[in-house]
């Protein structure tokens, strides 16, 4: 067993100089500053130094809680489906989308580049000819599902898709799933 250590078996204690000390307080004056940027006037695009939103929002325990998803389109068939809205099926993932979500409403257009991406990735499943982003809230009520989920298409691609239903929510109760 090892005894009490003595100050001539203890390893020796390596300090900082003042060099180093005065270049790790710079560093920290700069990681620090670019933190505080991004939280008060950064954006996503300033990732990881971006505004930290995730952490400072919560959800009323009463009211809608949202999720983006995705529905498309598959060749020869009109009806609407939801798909994966996953790196491995379309390149991005949900929060790439919602952080792009302004962008995508005022260029729908956009959209096309995830059809692209699909068949780029998963050649062998069948073609997406349409894809709509849809915002489903499922509706809270003193933290408690209420049964009711409220569906909003947000952007379609290609425009000749978008249907009346696209034009209004969709209410949708539980009975009815």
């Amino acid at each position: 067993m090892n005894g009490p250590q003595t100050p001539e078996s203890s390893p020796p204690v390596l300090r900082l100089g003042k060099p180093a000390k005065g270049l790790l307080a710079a560093l920290l004056l700069v990681v620090s500053a670019l933190f505080l940027g991004g939280t008060f006037v950064g954006s996503d695009d300033w990732w990881p130094f971006a505004p930290w939103k995730m952490y400072s929002t919560s959800t009323a325990p009463s009211g809608p809680v949202g999720s983006t998803l995705i529905e498309i389109q598959e060749a020869g068939s009109p009806e609407w489906q939801p798909a994966s809205l996953h790196p491995d099926t379309v390149g991005l993932n949900r929060a790439e989308i919602e952080g792009r979500m302004t962008m995508i409403k005022e260029d729908p257009a956009v959209l096309g580049t995830l059809l692209k991406s699909h068949s780029e990735l998963l050649p062998d499943d069948p073609e997406w000819t349409a894809i709509r982003v849809v915002r489903s809230d499922v509706i809270l009520h003193e933290g408690e599902r209420t049964g009711e989920t409220r569906d909003t298409t947000l952007a379609v691609w290609p425009s000749s898709a978008r249907t009346a239903e696209d034009d209004a929510p969709r209410i949708i109760t539980e009975a009815a799933q």
